[in-house]
């Protein structure tokens, strides 16, 4: 059985493999992940010179979901890096129940 989380679609996009010269082999491979749940965490804003903005998400998906650190995520045309280890949540008999990932978008 499949748990669902929400009504969103997120494409998660996985980097390709590096040629001796730590370039990329091609373009990321891309995979639709649907009952995704995204959610705002924070936003700040820096004025130093120029306007950045650092915007936290996290994203809660189906426990089966392939995700790494290295991974990117695409919601809503925005792109978002993940930031830090996919955090398995399990129940109280021991069964993950969901993954959670921070993201993380800059801007400016």
């Amino acid at each position: 059985m499949r748990t669902r989380f929400g009504a969103h679609t997120i494409t998660i996009l996985r980097p390709p493999p590096a040629d001796q010269f730590g370039d990329p082999t091609g373009p990321p491979a891309e995979r639709e992940v649907s009952g995704a749940f995204m959610q705002p965490v924070t936003t700040t804003e820096r004025l130093d010179g120029r306007d950045t903005v650092v915007s936290g998400w996290q994203v809660f998906l189906p426990p089966s979901t392939d995700i790494r650190a290295t991974d990117q995520v695409r919601w809503r045309d925005d792109l978002y890096e993940v930031d830090g280890d996919p955090q398995p949540q399990d129940d109280l008999a021991g069964r993950t129940r969901h993954l959670e990932v921070r993201l993380r978008r800059v801007t400016g």
